[in-house]
């Protein structure tokens, strides 16, 4: 019999609360897991206030990494015991994109945590098609990254990154930590950093910035140093105005961080065309999941550094719902 267990439930726009939800079994080929840990993404605050679209009512969580519980009665990849992260992201596989290949854009597209019941909960129900298992030697709190590290390994190869590159990030966020590391893993040698706060600007160098700047800085007329790869992390449409200003002829420019919809910003085409610029968007993370666990594994990338909160579900309601402090970075939901 389905057994009530306490969740993050979101039943309309900032109705959000601890409450009771239905802990469900695994049928077919699903997988049932025991959460360890899930990261909070800004997805995540916008399906609470209600301007990312999501269904109503639903368990947030999508950054999630847990321990096999139980198996469906055809599911033949995983048992009880094995650790795993997850992709959230499930295409449909049948559509235009997804039978050319571009899982990511697919029409049909659901996610764990947005259209189906997520991971603030302590456990979860998900295909086995959606798991990746984590080697020994990597704990479940940092394979809770790997869902988030896949989406920027996507990004990053969207653009060229030659040997020996500048590249210049605009948001040191975790999602701009991360970039910084895996932009060196590729090939550049001089990474960048704008950002407001101060007590990230000191995390970026600490994991590896060369230079760190606030967005003043960056603005200023005195600053004339040109980059390789410019990648915009904020999201904030003026940013494209900057990345265009801080490329050099022939760069490459990666809008990573997510406009509102319905939002738009003056830029002058020809500059685009003087200097020859490449302009590429990201979305997600088609088949770069197994390559960020093994980022994951071979410490590649450090992630505990940027978990700023840990928390537990009775704190996630007013987290969600209220201002970012300015100084946070990532916050992570963890189960004893």
């Amino acid at each position: 019999m389905p057994k009530p267990m306490q969740a993050l439930v979101v039943r309309r726009p900032r109705g959000v609360s601890v409450d009771a939800w239905e802990e469900a079994e695994p049928q077919g080929s699903d997988i049932a897991l025991k959460v360890a840990a899930c990261g909070v993404c800004g997805t995540d605050r916008h399906i609470a206030d209600g301007t990312y679209p999501a269904t109503y009512p639903n368990v947030l969580g999508h950054e999630f990494a847990g321990t096999v519980a139980a198996v469906g009665p055809t599911a033949d990849k995983f048992v009880a015991g094995d650790s795993v992260a997850i992709d959230p992201n499930i295409a449909c596989h049948e559509c235009t994109p997804c039978r050319r290949g571009d899982v990511h854009l697919c029409e049909r597209l659901e996610a764990i945590g947005v259209t189906r019941p997520g991971a603030m909960a302590p456990h979860i129900v998900v295909p086995q098609a959606q798991a990746y298992k984590v080697p020994a030697g990597v704990s479940l709190r940092d394979a809770a990254f790997a869902e988030p590290l896949s989406c920027v390994i996507h990004g990053v190869e969207r653009v060229v990154t030659p040997l020996g590159a500048s590249a210049v990030i605009l948001g040191a966020g975790s999602i701009g930590l991360l970039m910084l590391q895996v932009l060196r893993s590729v090939g550049a040698s001089s990474v960048t950093i704008s950002e407001p706060s101060s007590a990230r600007r000191s995390l970026a160098e600490e994991l590896g910035a060369n230079e760190v700047y606030t967005p003043e800085m960056m603005e200023h007329a005195s600053h004339t140093a040109a980059y390789d790869v410019v990648v915009d992390c904020t999201g904030a449409p003026a940013a494209l105005q900057s990345a265009v200003r801080l490329a050099r002829r022939g760069a490459d420019i990666l809008l990573f961080g997510v406009a509102p919809a319905k939002t738009s910003v003056p830029i002058e085409p020809y500059e685009l065309y003087r200097k020859e610029l490449r302009l590429a968007a990201s979305n997600i993370n088609p088949f770069t999941m197994e390559k960020a666990v093994v980022m994951l594994a071979e410490r590649t990338v450090e992630v505990d550094k940027i978990v700023s909160d840990r928390v537990e579900l009775a704190d996630l309601p007013k987290l969600l719902l209220g201002k970012p402090a300015p100084d946070e970075v990532k916050i992570a939901l963890e189960f004893a």
